[in-house]
């Protein structure tokens, strides 16, 4: 079986969050009193961008989810719907296989490693890369962070501003500027997987073709 469903049978996904992330959106304008347009203002999320995430009617891209998390002045773990401990000395997070929290994008299904643990400096995730028509839009997304990029399954075509276009196999690795627009495709027919952990850089802007954003 191709693309994300396939990479959701091999794991559970009751954790698969989504939902979560529109909860938290919704309690946040409650309890501040802040209208879409104010949450706009302050994530540079579109507002019909916001009212489809509030609404479980979209699942916010990888990069509008650091937006959201920045502007709203909550941890990105929290924000995905993680309890979380914050990170201290001598702290130690054990994330089991398949015990990460899952969300979908187009980009793929992310499982976010460590999610127990909050204001962490790094944000690890394994992503599944489903195969994508030749036909559909290319799924691009930048965010201010540095990058690293290991494929643990498959290959990846990998396209990033302004290099051509570059093929990654098992075992291959990626280190970039996530801020250039960039993104992941399988190269092959079947879902490819990587570990990325990124590295965000505090007062980030970030875009997405995932979702509409606003200028």
């Amino acid at each position: 079986m191709n693309g994300i469903e396939g990479a959701s049978d091999r794991r559970s996904t009751d954790r698969i969050t989504g939902k979560a992330v529109g909860e938290m959106l919704a309690r946040l304008r409650f309890e501040n009193r802040w209208t879409l347009a104010e949450v706009s203002r302050r994530t540079g999320v579109s507002i019909s961008s916001l009212s489809k995430i509030e609404n479980n009617q979209s699942s916010p891209a990888y990069s509008v989810l650091v937006r959201l998390a920045e502007g709203l002045g909550i941890d990105f773990a929290d924000l995905i719907g993680s309890p979380t401990e914050k990170f201290a000395s001598a702290a130690r997070v054990i994330t089991r296989a398949g015990g990460g929290t899952r969300y979908v994008t187009r980009m793929g299904l992310y499982e976010a490693l460590a999610p127990d643990l909050a204001e962490k400096s790094m944000q690890p995730m394994i992503i599944d890369i489903p195969v994508r028509a030749s036909s559909s839009r290319p799924v691009r997304s930048a965010h201010k962070a540095e990058e690293f990029v290991y494929v643990l399954e498959g290959e990846v075509v990998f396209f990033m501003e302004p290099y051509a276009p570059v093929v990654l196999s098992k075992g291959d690795t990626v280190y970039f500027d996530s801020a250039r627009e960039h993104g992941f495709s399988s190269n092959i027919d079947q879902t490819a997987r990587i570990l990325s952990v990124c590295l965000e850089r505090p007062g980030a802007s970030t875009r997405s073709t995932e979702d509409p954003i606003r200028d």
